[in-house]
């Protein structure tokens, strides 16, 4: 019955598309290997429905032969007709086709799980210092951020912190160090690529001890590194600022106070403009509720 084994093999053939397809989806690559097998042997069976069944008579016509006992009928001196079937042939090249056609799907199949295997490692690893990379950038920026952002406050709020004026002082050795050390880190920060994160991490690391340096030095120092002069201008402005700053004031008197204290001030360091900015608009505010 030719045509069931057309149908089965079809069948199959069917049923192994399915789950090569499946396992394509799933990027399963061994489980690619027993579909493409069995359709392979399917896709011979649809193209020769007879193949089993002729293999099969072949090997049992070569290997079994005919095992009927022979007749003990008297010699006839007739001579007997010439025998006229073919003789038993194996089908090796059909065999040798299909075991060829599997050896092939095999290699062909081992080649393609191992390089899709090295190029599934690479990616991996190419991901997991992406990663690296990035947690690694981002804890720097974090570090460079706090550092930025303690400068930032004190500038905005310089005239409410003179007791670190040194801070504001680009004359004094640990302040000129930290301004370098901020436009290096700046600098440094620019460029995302992989190569470029050490300089960077180099970059904040040299502002982390710069600030502590000149922060330090400014808290313990105060203004007392400043000529008497110029001290005793920081302790008159430190009064005007108070009597600017003192909502139970009179307003133009307070107006007067700032005006003396930023004069003050900027005789000795130049003061940012938000810094004042700042001041003016609480003051104002405060001026503006009277």
């Amino acid at each position: 019955m030719p045509w069931t084994y057309a149908v089965a093999s079809n069948l199959i053939l069917l049923f192994c598309a399915v789950l090569i397809f499946r396992a394509w989806l799933t990027r399963d690559w061994p489980k690619l290997l027993p579909p493409v097998i069995g359709g392979s042997f399917a896709a011979m069976l649809v193209y020769r429905p007879t193949l089993i069944p002729d293999l099969m008579n072949k090997l049992t016509d070569a290997f079994v032969g005919d095992v009927a006992p022979e007749s003990k009928a008297p010699a006839s001196k007739t001579p007997a007709p010439a025998s006229n079937s073919d003789p038993i042939t194996v089908p090796w090249a059909t065999i040798g086709l299909v075991a060829g056609g599997v050896i092939m799907t095999v290699i062909a199949l081992a080649v393609v799980t191992t390089a899709v295997g090295r190029h599934r490692e690479r990616a991996s690893a190419e991901r997991r210092r992406a990663d690296d990379h990035t947690r690694r950038r981002n804890e720097l920026e974090q570090r460079h951020d706090a550092i930025r952002d303690a400068h930032g406050d004190f500038e905005l709020n310089l005239l409410d912190n003179l007791d670190r004026l040194a801070l504001a002082d680009v004359t004094v050795p640990q302040t000129e160090r930290l301004i370098d050390a901020l436009d290096a880190a700046r600098d440094a920060r620019i460029s995302t690529a992989r190569e470029a994160l050490d300089t960077y991490r180099q970059a904040v690391t040299a502002l982390e001890l710069a600030w502590k340096s000149a922060d330090h030095f400014a808290r313990s120092r105060g203004a007392r590194y400043l000529p008497a002069g110029e001290r005793r201008n920081i302790a008159k402005a430190q009064q005007a600022l108070a009597i600017a700053l003192d909502e139970r004031g009179y307003a133009p008197q307070r107006q007067d106070a700032l005006r003396r204290a930023l004069k003050l001030i900027g005789d000795i360091i130049p003061i940012p403009k938000k810094a004042i900015a700042s001041l003016e608009a609480g003051t104002r505010l405060a001026l503006t509720k009277d």
